[in-house]
């Protein structure tokens, strides 16, 4: 076939001979099938920063650091020559992360040679000679399922105490070959001592082969192994060969959210500041903040006059006076004597009485 445009400098080079066909196109990069010191290998061709669908890549690119410090600082300015520095790193973290971790003993194909942005690696073949399938476009009984769980797990475990979490790890991700899985695409690999979304990509990856593999064997969706590994690596316990039980108690105590919330609206503050820095305008409008400092407490009470203190029991005695005065029964009202009536008999009588003298 016609060679691509990226592959030409390897051509003329001598590093490829020919190019047999594309093999399989992902969001990161090209794979081209193509003849190398007269064996058949794969040739990866790194796509441009605007054509990549890979998402939230800063998550993965902190911690990273280049020896020369001119770079690093333009990379951290994130001027043209800056950015060209960090698509440069993005493009060889997959050849420094293959060879670290071949070195560690953990199953990754061998690299050829890494020229112009090009990495030529092993082909990695199945049972019949062409290239291996995914791990996605196979079938498994479950005891071959659980088998394959626990390799992987363990090239996890071996991965980790090399340095480096994977970060994007799927059934995508893994090539069944003759001699087992292996373990493919490193561009977005990370240093977990160097980067703080390290346990949550470790975490996220090992629940990726749960998921997927707990279909054929459903007892792996209640292992909790991601978990476990990275505790044992954070109290500095892990080796390549912990046992591990896939239980986890997970940390104790409630969660506080008050202080979470600060950390968040501290972080997207501090991101709006570089951004109006870089003369760029922010990504949306500032919100109201989720978290507000506590109102001050109210004033104290004004205290009322003081009143001139009593006789002890007066107010008492007064009060059960009152109380009485109502109980008791009025007293009876005294009748008015009668007005006394003259009789008009008594002259009569007197007159009567003086005739008789």
């Amino acid at each position: 076939m016609r060679v691509p445009e990226a592959l030409a400098p390897l051509f003329d080079e001598g590093i490829i001979q020919e190019v047999l066909r594309p093999l399989m196109a992902g969001k990161e990069a090209q794979v081209y099938l193509v003849v190398s010191n007269d064996r058949v290998c794969v040739a990866k061709v790194y796509k441009d920063a605007e054509n990549r669908s890979f998402k939230h890549r800063t998550a993965y690119v902190e911690g990273r650091r280049v020896r020369n410090s001119r770079q690093q600082r333009a990379m951290d300015k994130g001027s043209k020559y800056g950015k060209e520095e960090i698509e440069a790193a993005w493009r060889s973290a997959e050849v420094d992360a293959i060879y670290r971790l071949r070195a560690a003993g953990v199953a990754v194909p061998e690299p050829y040679a890494f020229v112009d942005g090009v990495l030529v690696m092993e082909m990695v073949a199945g049972e019949d000679g062409e290239p291996a399938l995914r791990l996605a476009d196979v079938d498994l009984e479950e005891g071959s399922a659980r088998k394959l769980f626990t390799r992987l797990v363990r090239e996890v475990v071996k991965m980790l105490c090399a340095g480096i979490v994977h970060g994007d790890l799927s059934d995508f991700n893994v090539l069944m070959g003759v001699d087992g899985p292996v373990i493919i695409d490193f561009p977005q690999a990370i240093d977990p001592a160097a980067n703080n979304n390290a346990r949550k990509l470790l975490v996220r990856d090992v629940d990726n082969l749960t998921s997927f593999l707990g279909r054929f064997a459903p007892a792996l969706k209640n292992t909790q192994y991601g978990a476990e590994i990275w505790d044992l690596y954070e109290r500095g316990l892990l080796t390549p060969e912990s046992p591990l039980t896939g239980r986890h108690a997970g940390a104790k105590g409630r969660a506080n959210v008050s202080s979470l919330l600060r950390e968040i609206e501290d972080i997207e503050r501090e991101a709006r500041a570089r951004r109006t820095a870089l003369g760029l305008e922010p990504k949306r409008p500032a919100r109201t903040p989720v978290f507000r400092e506590p109102a001050p407490p109210p004033p104290p009470p004004r205290s009322a006059p003081k009143q001139q203190a009593r006789p002890q029991g007066g107010r008492a005695q007064e009060g059960r006076s009152q109380e009485n005065r109502r109980r008791e029964p009025p007293p009876p009202k005294k009748k008015a004597p009668a007005p006394k009536v003259e009789d008009p008999f008594d002259d009569l009588d007197a007159l009567l009485s003086a005739d008789d003298e």
